[in-house]
């Protein structure tokens, strides 16, 4: 794999996570509103630490956190086999 295919498949995997959580948090906005829950009360859902916004949050943190470490380890073993068949 070269290291513009590997940052090629990062920004695709990355992209993919984004999007679906723009997704959840669009869905999860809207089954709010329709429960009945005002806009400040869904503003001060965004701040609070123990909401379930903020656990959303840290999982995306986690999943762009693990595909960075990723992509990583894939340039890293592609130079290391790089220079291996250089001696």
């Amino acid at each position: 794999m070269k290291q513009n295919d590997a940052l090629a498949l990062f920004r695709a995997k990355t992209g993919l996570i984004l999007d679906q959580w723009a997704d959840r948090m669009k869905v999860f906005i809207v089954e709010n509103q329709v429960a009945g829950l005002s806009k400040e009360a869904l503003r001060d859902m965004r701040t609070n630490p123990k909401s379930k916004w903020a656990l959303e949050r840290e999982a995306l943190r986690k999943a762009l956190k693990r595909e960075v470490g990723g992509l990583v380890n894939r340039v890293h073993a592609q130079a290391y086999l790089e220079e291996l068949k250089r001696k």
